[in-house]
């Protein structure tokens, strides 16, 4: 009897686009791409069990990437999936901006809950609130402007 075995056989999956970013490499500034890269085990030149997984944002240009945690890979899948899901037009433009502000909502609010002692240490209880409410909206404007520009900009090159 012969088995065949090998490893060392990858599978990558492209999420979405996930942020404009610039590129050191190529110098051009483009929608960085989520990915996910798995390296497998092989039988008769068939993936069977997966062992190792990295998460990449890739630049779509020149395909230079970096490597992330799970932990943002997590983030930047939701973000990743709403941009999807306006891509296919499976939600509106005005959805899809709620969605992402509801998105940096949460993440404001976690990264809050880590600083809150450092970053409001002698304020009253009002006065924390006030701040973390502007912060909140101030961030979610930019979010929405980055995501609209971004949209815009890849319709227009998509027309052209």
């Amino acid at each position: 009897m012969f088995l065949l075995i090998g490893w060392g056989k990858q599978t990558t999956k492209n999420h979405g686009p996930v942020f404009r970013n610039h590129c050191d490499r190529c110098n051009n500034e483009e929608l960085w791409q989520l990915y996910t890269r798995r390296t497998w085990f092989t039988l008769f030149f068939i993936p069977i069990i997966p062992y190792s997984t990295e998460h990449l944002v890739v630049c779509p240009v020149c395909s230079h990437a970096a490597i992330i945690t799970s932990a943002k890979f997590d983030e930047l899948k939701e973000v990743a999936d709403c941009n999807m899901d306006l891509i296919n037009k499976k939600i509106g433009e005005d959805e899809h901006k709620n969605k992402i502000s509801q998105l940096m909502k949460e993440k404001v609010s976690s990264a809050y809950k880590a600083n809150d002692s450092q970053r409001f240490s002698g304020k009253t209880e009002t006065q924390i609130n006030y701040l973390r409410q502007m912060e909140e909206l101030r961030r979610a404007k930019e979010e929405a402007a980055r995501v609209d520009k971004d949209i815009i900009e890849d319709n227009s090159k998509d027309n052209e």
